[in-house]
């Protein structure tokens, strides 16, 4: 009977110990998992981030070089405005941040609003571009968006600009 009694313990142990290992196991294999997914989606916000800075460092271009014609001596300040969005159209969001296009979209379709209405001031001779701040302020405030949505600190638009 203590034989038969000893046997059923360590059987009992026996597997209790097996069940115990399977859930440490399993439990190990989980957390490595949940690891690599986050290493993975690090890198992935990484190539977000890097992608927006990169495209918003060749519209920045386009400004200023937008913002130097329209007021240059023999530049039609129209022509300016329209070669504004066309260049600014041909740069393309790159894949990382098409979740974001719709959004990017609306803010350069602002600003080349704000080029229209900065041309048309500027041929009339004013000196007040107030009538055009409004639409650089949508695009300020879209592209802010974008920037804090993939949690970035936006540049500082309003130094983009002369």
């Amino acid at each position: 009977m203590k034989k038969l009694s000893f046997l059923l313990s360590a059987a009992v142990l026996t597997l209790m110990l097996g069940a115990c290992s399977n859930e440490e196991a399993s439990k190990v294999e989980e957390n490595e998992k949940e690891a690599a997914e986050a290493t993975e989606s690090a890198e992935e916000s990484k190539e977000v981030r890097s992608a927006l800075l990169n495209y918003q460092g060749e519209v920045t271009k386009i400004i200023r070089s937008t913002d130097a014609n329209l007021t240059a001596e023999g530049q039609d300040p129209a022509e300016a405005a329209a070669a504004f969005e066309k260049e600014a159209k041909a740069v393309s969001v790159p894949e990382e941040i098409t979740d974001y296009t719709k959004d990017i979209e609306a803010a350069i379709d602002s600003l080349s609003q704000y080029y229209a209405k900065k041309a048309e001031l500027v041929k009339a001779g004013s000196k007040d571009m107030a009538e055009a701040e409004p639409f650089k302020e949508e695009y300020i405030n879209a592209m802010t968006k974008v920037f804090e949505e993939v949690e970035l600190s936006p540049p500082a638009f309003k130094s983009v600009f002369q």
